[in-house]
């Protein structure tokens, strides 16, 4: 019980949704998410050093879904994120996973800042960025496993430029993704918190890994994402 409180606190903070936690969990339909039907190893992240650092993006969402028994006690997803890749490389993740063994049911990312740093967030470069995100939400349609994509977008940094552009263009792109495409959108999270950013001022600290840990979980609680 202690760990299951423990749990419910840690959601409890998602965007002032409210999360059920194990057995009966809602669906967006009233109804109970079904168990079983989706294995840790067909959830794949892929994307940047907004993923890698400091790590508890993933392992947070790890417990959760442990406590809850969405997975395995000793069960964890696939982590081929790479901090300093673009759009493109970061499709590439994806599409070296997709073609082993072990096909992919679920697809956390981020994405697209590398593209804008390395251009001062020009247009070009956010231009850029969109167009990999969609060709490669297009490959994921096409090859038919994924059946669902979580996507998150940085929040406006000025070590991150670009990314007020970047916005609509992504989640444009997500939301006419034939792939159901959940888009969670930081910055409405971060603002009024630095203590969110580390001390670089480019990456997410402990605190704001928590908080992306969190609402990743109510996107995957809310529409019964690998639950």
């Amino acid at each position: 019980m202690a760990r299951l409180a423990l749990v419910w606190a840690m959601a409890a903070g998602c965007g002032g949704r409210e999360v059920r936690l194990g057995d009966g969990v809602a669906g967006p339909d009233g109804g109970a998410c079904p168990h079983g039907q989706v294995q840790a190893s067909e959830v794949l992240w892929i994307g940047d050093s907004w993923i890698t650092m400091t790590g508890t993006q993933h392992t947070g969402v790890r417990d959760l879904a442990r406590a809850a028994g969405a997975i395995g006690p000793n069960d964890d997803y696939v982590v081929v994120a790479i901090g300093g890749t673009t759009m493109a490389m970061i499709a590439d993740q994806y599409n070296t996973r997709e073609a082993g063994a072990t096909k992919v049911k679920v697809l956390i990312m981020d994405g697209g800042g590398w593209d804008t740093i390395l251009a001062g967030g020009s247009d070009a470069s956010v231009a850029s960025a969109g167009e990999a995100f969609r060709q490669h939400l297009a490959k994921v349609a096409s090859d038919g496993t994924v059946k669902h994509i979580i996507y998150f977008l940085y929040p406006e940094l000025v070590t991150i430029p670009g990314v007020a552009a970047l916005r609509p263009v992504m989640q444009q792109a997500c939301t006419a993704s034939t792939v159901p495409c959940h888009f969670l959108d930081l910055q409405p999270l971060w603002v009024g918190h630095p203590e969110y950013t580390d001390g670089t001022n480019i990456q997410a600290s402990e605190a704001g890994s928590q908080v992306i840990a969190r609402e990743i979980w109510a996107i995957m609680q809310l529409n019964c994402i690998a639950q």
